[in-house]
């Protein structure tokens, strides 16, 4: 009679931590999907549907300084980025590009 009680204590214990675990991956699955984030602040998912904001390239001039192109909308920044200050080179607005059109240009 004593074995059987430990063994239900044993798959009690083990329900439980199973729920548990199972309760943790939908929150974290809700998290992802930004359905905990929106019922609580409002706010969209974390991930956005479209960026605005994407590096075109980088080169290392020296160990500490860097050249990055960034794009925003449509308009590229030439920036050199140092080890205590940043400087933009240069600026121009790039028409814009269908995502389509890039990738046909890069295969």
């Amino acid at each position: 009679m004593n074995d059987l009680v430990n063994w239900s204590h044993y798959l009690l214990a083990l329900m439980v931590l199973l729920g548990l675990l199972g309760a943790m991956g939908f929150f974290a699955y809700a998290v992802q999907r930004g359905w905990i984030l929106q019922g609580v602040t409002g706010l969209r998912a974390l991930t956005a549907t479209t960026r605005r904001l994407s590096i075109s390239e980088t080169m290392s001039v020296d160990p500490r300084r860097r050249i990055v192109i960034v794009r925003c909308d449509n308009r590229e920044h030439i920036l050199l980025l140092g080890a205590e200050r940043e400087t933009i080179l240069a600026s121009h607005d790039v028409p814009a590009q269908s995502p389509l059109a890039n990738r046909e240009t890069e295969t």
